[in-house]
């Protein structure tokens, strides 16, 4: 006779066994074998059976037997658990997000910069000894070699979260990352833009250079605010000119593997405005000359490609913006080195980049917006946050400037009045 059990579950506290389990008849009224279902969660997700044990006697006993065994099984796992240091369950916890295979590899490689440090920090305190006091030393330890404030405190956040999960599971009764109050994240550095003259002369300066994929790049981030690996990743699938709209639906990562979007909120469809609809269309035309013999230029081909007709890699990209920009007045190198090739030529070696990013031009694009009265919600949707508070949040230069130019507006007809 066999009695098998539902799928056992942990019950997210103290791990428990649940089912009836299997009793197998070896002999009917004399002997029995049985065993149990360990909970999936504890082999990764896939299910198992525990070892079998042998039973002598009739069937009631073999139900009785099958009940201690539950409780020894149980006692066991719970002892194992309680064994995990603070690195073994870190560790466990990375590979439970690598598992979920929803994560960016960015993402996933942050998180393992901070999984490592915590291992090196923590990873011979026993989960159940860890407190505040050898955090904070751990933290003290890291300032001492020189870490960042920034740093220390990504380090506070991913050991808290791997801490509270513990909380969840009762491995732990109580974060002790809460406790923790010299640890704080380190105000945002101002996001600096482009003023409004400066966006007018680089959209003059891009319109007269000779046109490839990297102007192109450059346009398409000063018009729509979209990130460099959003831009590099379009494809011309993606670029509705009759609509005046162009999609996000993947991106380019510096290993030019194109994959999702940052985030949900990063897939969105925008607007372009008029000049960008006919600098593209002026582009496409090119581009059907230069790589298809005049004939239509297929869908999948993407919209800022290489000299080869292919997707850029973002890091030669890089370089080239670096130079664009410090020749048109928004950067400078501060390393200038004269160098001769091979026939002479006199050639630059410059190291060293100051000024504006691409990124900036996202910030700028943010800016003008809300300088132009755009609503934050817009705001938010063309830059692809995940909710109004991070736009607020990020911007709030440009809204309190937005904010004192009411107060004037108000004043001059409060002045009026008098």
């Amino acid at each position: 006779m066999t009695v098998q059990g539902d799928r056992n579950e942990m019950s997210g506290k103290r791990i428990r066994i649940r089912g009836e389990g299997s009793i197998t008849t070896i002999e009917r009224g004399h002997k029995y074998r049985i065993r149990l279902r360990i909970p999936p969660e504890l082999n990764g997700g896939k299910p198992k059976w525990s070892k079998q044990r042998t039973v002598i006697g009739n069937i009631a006993d073999a139900r009785v037997e099958i009940e201690r065994y539950r409780a020894e099984l149980e006692e066991e796992l719970n002892n194992e658990r309680c064994g995990l240091t603070v690195g073994e369950y870190a560790r466990e916890f990375q590979q439970r997000r690598l598992e979920m295979g929803t994560l960016s590899p960015d993402t996933l490689a942050r998180d393992e910069l901070e999984t490592r440090r915590i291992e090196r920090l923590f990873g011979d305190v026993a989960i159940e000894d860890v407190d505040a006091r050898t955090i904070s030393a751990g933290y003290a330890r890291l300032r001492r070699e020189g870490v960042s404030a920034n740093a220390v405190f990504k380090v506070h956040a991913k050991l808290s979260q791997i801490l509270k999960r513990a909380v969840r599971e009762d491995v732990i009764p109580s974060n002790p990352c809460d406790r923790i109050e010299d640890v704080k994240r380190p105000e945002a550095r101002e996001r600096r833009s482009l003023s409004a003259e400066q966006a007018l002369q680089l959209a003059r300066d891009l319109k007269e250079a000779p046109r490839d994929g990297r102007i192109v790049a450059v346009w398409i981030a000063l018009a729509t605010g979209c990130r460099r690996g959003e831009i590099l990743g379009l494809t011309w699938a993606d670029v509705d000119l009759e609509s005046g709209r162009l999609s996000i639906t993947h991106q380019l990562d510096k290993k030019k593997r194109v994959r999702s979007p940052k985030s949900r909120a990063s897939r969105r469809n925008l607007a372009i405005d008029g000049g960008t609809v006919a600098f593209l269309s002026e582009w496409k035309a090119m581009q059907s000359e230069r790589f298809f013999g005049g004939a239509l230029v297929p869908d999948v081909t993407p919209v800022c490609t290489n000299e080869l007709g292919e997707f850029m890699d973002p890091n030669v990209f890089g370089r080239w913006r670096r130079a664009f920009f410090a020749d048109h007045g928004l950067g400078r190198f501060k390393v200038v080195e004269e160098t001769w090739d091979k026939n002479g030529i006199k050639r630059y070696k410059r190291s060293g980049y100051e000024g504006f990013n691409l990124h900036e031009l996202r910030h700028t694009q943010a800016t003008l917006l809300i300088g132009g009265g755009a609503d934050i919600k817009t705001v938010q949707t063309r830059l692809g946050h995940s909710s109004p508070s991070l736009t607020l949040s990020l911007y709030a230069h440009a809204i309190e400037q937005k904010d004192r130019d009411a107060a004037d507006l108000i004043g001059g007809i409060m002045g009026e009045g008098e």
